[in-house]
């Protein structure tokens, strides 16, 4: 495989202004391709660090990437410094200045003197369309080493990787990637996870195994696999090893695993919430087609409503509180009546700061669940600021949804 780098160029990453997806993008798709990068170099808006940077990295690499820099304003510098670099003259090239002024004029505006510079690329590129912007992509290959110039629009750089580079690197290289084993987990921490698995993985020293956290769960993804046999053999194994607690064994989310299972078993559900204040639902509806089994939901903040559209009754919520497996349950029943779904869920508990007391601390969280047959509850104890209890009531509510629908 090629050893290859990425250069991200921009002050606004720099300065933390804006967030870098581009290198995270690219080190992962690279990476399915079997191309795993060496580094990722991040500079500013710099020409004589662009060119000692572009220059000192062709040097030890097969292929370099290049994100940013590729705009016509004056902060734009990443084509004059490669052209520098590479000893290149710089052209217009007429088909992509021809693109950029009918792009303009379809927006019913003159076409600026600065497109001119636009059009602007080294001698002997290879141009690469961009189907959602004007910053083209560029490929300059010199001295048996590639150059891949990518504009720092994310949208736009990987539209111009899909369509363009990654059909480049094929017929480029012998491209072999290895078989990659991802496990998406949820309500298990990671030292679970790595001592359920690590008996299994020993048996393997070539792969590779990675721990992925975040605040809703942990995933696993073991590379290194070099044929089909292990990776099913492995793959099962660990899927055994780590049950129930996978919902995932692709890049699916959780609200794509409950989606496909709700129109797989012909289910409806509905949601009340209470402290996590509508992320079920809104992590529910993120998928296309969702209106097909999610009828709808309620924010049950207060006791008044939980009484009122959840039919909470008062003699529970005054007995027991209203963060109790108690009370959760009847919401997940009323809202289930309610809605005339198939599938009730629902949410109580303390995200803090406040609202603790001795028996009921911050992290507190019950999450109810009621289906045609049955009615069951979980009670977790989650740590972290409001947000992130927020976040992990959320997912394990989901998960608790994905579990019963496994079950149907």
């Amino acid at each position: 495989m090629p050893k290859s780098y990425i250069i991200v160029i921009g002050d606004e990453i720099l300065s933390g202004r804006t967030l870098d997806t581009n290198s995270h993008y690219l080190a992962k798709r690279l990476a399915d391709l079997g191309i795993t990068p060496n580094s990722i170099i991040t500079i500013g808006d710099d020409k004589q660090l662009i060119e000692q940077t572009i220059a000192a990295t062709l040097e030890k690499a097969d292929i370099v990437f290049v994100s940013g820099g590729l705009g016509p304003t004056s902060d734009d510098k990443t084509i004059i410094s490669v052209a520098n670099v590479l000893k290149r003259k710089l052209i217009i090239d007429e088909m992509l200045l021809n693109k950029i002024e009918k792009q303009i004029k379809a927006q019913d505006k003159l076409a600026p003197e600065f497109v001119t510079k636009q059009a602007l690329v080294p001698q002997g590129a290879i141009i690469l369309d961009n189907p959602v912007g004007q910053a083209p992509g560029i490929i300059l290959k010199h001295n048996n080493k590639i150059l891949i110039l990518l504009p720092g629009v994310p949208i736009e750089l990987e539209k111009i990787f899909e369509t363009s580079v990654v059909p480049f690197l094929h017929d480029t290289y012998e491209l072999k990637p290895d078989w990659t084993i991802i496990l998406r987990t949820a309500n298990i921490l990671e030292v679970e996870i790595v001592e359920r698995i690590s008996e299994a993985s020993k048996k393997y020293r070539e792969i590779k195994v990675a721990y992925l956290p975040a605040i809703t769960g942990v995933d696993v993804k073991i590379t290194g696999i070099k044929d089909k046999k292990t990776y099913y053999v492995l793959k099962q194994e660990l899927l055994t090893r780590l049950k129930p607690h996978v919902y995932a064994d692709t890049q699916e989310t959780i609200e794509e695993v409950i989606g496909r299972l709700c129109q797989k078993k012909q289910v409806t559900v509905s949601v009340a919430e209470s402290c996590t204040g509508g992320l079920i639902a809104d992590r529910i509806t993120n998928v296309p087609g969702s209106s097909e089994y999610f009828i709808g939901g309620v924010v049950a903040y207060s006791n008044a409503i939980k009484k009122l559209i959840c039919n909470v009754k008062s003699e529970t919520l005054k007995r027991f509180g209203a963060v109790s497996k108690e009370t959760v349950i009847e919401m997940a029943i009323g809202i289930k009546d309610k809605f005339s779904t198939d599938i009730g869920i629902s949410v109580s508990g303390i995200a803090g700061p406040t609202g603790a007391t001795n028996k009921k601390p911050v992290g507190l969280v019950y999450i109810g669940i009621a289906t045609k047959k049955s009615r069951s509850y979980e009670e977790h104890k989650f740590l972290g600021n409001r947000r992130m209890i927020k976040e992990k009531a959320a997912m394990a509510a989901l998960d608790l949804l994905r579990r019963n629908l496994e079950q149907l």
